[in-house]
């Protein structure tokens, strides 16, 4: 689909398009994760209900037909692109990192987990994990959230002892 084709779908003019993404692949990309900037971590009480619902939000997000046809492309643009990478780690991939962090910092208060493990590391592996059980269309909605959900709780954090 061409700039053009997407000013026309979308009602707006060509010049619309270009002065507000610089590129194709940074209007796909913000068309993909415009959902991720308002990510949040509420907090239910427990590490596992906050985990649940920060776990379900993901997958939610990734369940998306639009996501999952688009993620494959992106992904391969964001090796050609140095640059529009970063800027989606930035604006993108960090506040699941940032709303993971307040899960486990709350959790570490309530005396459920001696440490906050790398937010970053976690969110990298259950979102792999997501994308790729998602893609090949292994696992329905609810058992994604919970093998997702396993994962974290029985490989990736460590409980108080």
């Amino acid at each position: 689909m061409t700039l053009e084709a997407v000013a026309q779908e979308a009602g707006l003019y060509r010049k619309y398009i270009n002065r507000t993404w610089s590129s194709k692949a940074e209007l796909v990309r913000d068309a993909l994760f415009d959902d991720v900037i308002t990510f949040e971590s509420p907090d239910l009480g427990d590490l596992r209900s906050d985990l649940r619902a920060v776990v379900t939000h993901h997958v939610d997000l990734t369940l998306r037909p639009d996501f999952l046809r688009g993620l494959p492309a992106i992904t391969a643009e964001f090796r050609l692109q140095p640059a529009l990478f970063q800027d989606t780690l930035r604006r993108h991939v960090e506040p699941p990192v940032a709303a993971m962090a307040e899960v486990f910092e709350r959790a570490v208060a309530r005396g459920e987990i001696n440490s906050v493990p790398n937010p970053r590391v976690v969110v990298s592996t259950i979102s792999g994990a997501i994308q790729q059980i998602s893609l090949l269309g292994l696992l329905g909605r609810d058992d994604l959230i919970s093998h997702a959900l396993a994962m974290l709780l029985d490989g990736l954090v460590e409980p108080a002892q």
